[in-house]
């Protein structure tokens, strides 16, 4: 082990109780405060994340939910809404904090599985028509033209917002032709989320075609 001699300033390299320079002994609480590789002790972080904390706690009133539930109705009824509730909870906030998700892939999860939750919550109430025709329109609406505002900042010039807003475009379109399909009368809503997807993507590649293309090969990987 080096050791240090406070007289000449050095470090002794040899195992020795005295200075090779001056004689003077050295013993090991002497050792130098000076040492150009101290001796590092990490510190360990033993306290378990907050994601996961709340992981458990949602499965934990989940299961309390479905006990109750089974105990009081003898079926899963509203239950489900809640469970439908922590997986959307689980997939769009914790999984989104987990990975670190820039807000352009966090729109576009909730793009897609707000749309799949308000479709699942029409069907298992029997109450077909609102979803489809003023809720998940006016979310599109929404999203898209939040995801222009982002794009026009700063802090979005590469374009990170359009595979949200093209997703938007092809659901909105989607819905436009289903609705048309089923003889729908409300469809201007759809209609509506349609052409502001589609404006903002013709605007996109009018004023910034190499940008666009370059984040169309980026998200797209073509």
């Amino acid at each position: 082990m080096c050791e240090f001699c406070e007289n000449c300033k050095v470090n002794i390299i040899d195992e020795k109780s005295n200075c090779v320079l001056c004689g003077k002994s050295i013993s090991k609480k002497q050792q130098s405060k000076n040492k150009f590789y101290p001796k590092y002790s990490p510190v360990v972080e033993k306290r378990e994340p907050v994601v996961n904390v709340l992981e458990k706690l949602a499965l934990l009133g989940l299961l309390i939910c479905v006990v109750v539930d089974l105990f009081i109705t003898k079926t899963i009824s509203w239950s489900l809404y809640v469970f439908v509730g922590v997986l959307l909870a689980t997939v769009l906030i914790l999984r989104a904090i987990k990975k670190k998700n820039t807000i352009a892939q966090l729109l576009t999860r909730l793009t897609f599985w707000l749309s799949l939750f308000i479709i699942f919550i029409e069907l298992y109430t029997n109450s077909w028509g609102w979803g489809l025709t003023y809720a998940i329109p006016f979310m599109w609406l929404g999203f898209s033209v939040f995801a222009g505002i982002m794009t026009l900042s700063k802090g979005y010039v590469d374009f990170q917002m359009f595979k949200p807003i093209i997703l938007i475009a092809i659901l909105s379109t989607i819905s436009l032709i289903v609705l048309l399909c089923i003889g729908h009368g409300i469809l201007w809503p759809s209609l509506i989320a349609v052409l502001v997807a589609v404006s903002e993507i013709a605007l996109m590649f009018m004023f910034r075609f190499k940008r666009s293309v370059r984040s169309l090969k980026k998200d797209f990987g073509f």
